[in-house]
Order: structure tokens, then C-alpha cells, then sequence
């Protein structure tokens, strides 16, 4: 356990908690309930809690979701890198580089991969 979880365990212990709430729900309801706790990686207690006092508990990602959102940190990193090459040219030679069809045809060439890649990405989530 990291030091993080285990600040956040001993808060937890501190907190003394001595009011119960109830509510009757159906079987349906209840099950919905313990669905979307899990979603969120929640107790059903934490859940409502959060829910009772006007917060909205996001659902966890996906390991699917988890690498989909990692790839696209990568390739955000791609096209950072890329536009500080593209800005480190002085104006006058980034006018000259893109007015050559072959510079502009390879600057083609090396972005099909990364469109290729977001595509990849998009179809992997929506799988």
C-alpha cells in the first residue's frame, strides 16, 4: 500500500460515523445502486454518502479505457514535439520547408501513423 492510501485509510479510521440514513428501495433499485458503487469503486455506503451530499462519484476507466487514454497521452507528447520543431524555425524557413511539395509530402508521410493510431484508439473504445 502506498503512503497516499494509507494517509487516506487512517482518515478514514478517524472519521466516527453514528447516524444511520434508510431508505426502501426494490430489488431493482438495489441492485442498480450496488452497480453503480462498483462502477465508481465504492462501498454502497460511500456511494450513497457521496450521492446524498450533492456529489456525483465518477465511474473508475476501464483497463481498456486506461490504456486508450495513455495512448492518446502519447501522441499528444508526438504533437507537442512537433510543434516545437515546426515553431523553432525561423518564419522565413518554415515558409520556404512548406512551399517545397516534397518537404510537405514526407511532413505527410510521417503524420499517416499517428492518424493511423487515433483511429486504432477510437475503434478499440467504442469496441
Amino acid at each position: 500500500m502506498t503512503t497516499t492510501e494509507e494517509n487516506k485509510d487512517e482518515k478514514k479510521k478517524d472519521i466516527k460515523r453514528t447516524k444511520r440514513l434508510e431508505a426502501r428501495v426494490t430489488e431493482k433499485e438495489y441492485a442498480k445502486a450496488v452497480e453503480l458503487a462498483e462502477t465508481c469503486g465504492l462501498t454502497l455506503s460511500d456511494y450513497i454518502r457521496k450521492c446524498a451530499l450533492g456529489q456525483h462519484p465518477r465511474r473508475r476507466l476501464t483497463d481498456k479505457e486506461v490504456e486508450a487514454l495513455c495512448s492518446l497521452s502519447d501522441a499528444r507528447g508526438a504533437l507537442m514535439r512537433i510543434a516545437a520543431a515546426v515553431k523553432s524555425i525561423q518564419g522565413s524557413h518554415r515558409a520556404q520547408y512548406f512551399a517545397d511539395t516534397r518537404f510537405v509530402e514526407q511532413w505527410m508521410r510521417a503524420a499517416v501513423p499517428l492518424i493511423a493510431r487515433w483511429n486504432e484508439i477510437q475503434e478499440y473504445i467504442t469496441q
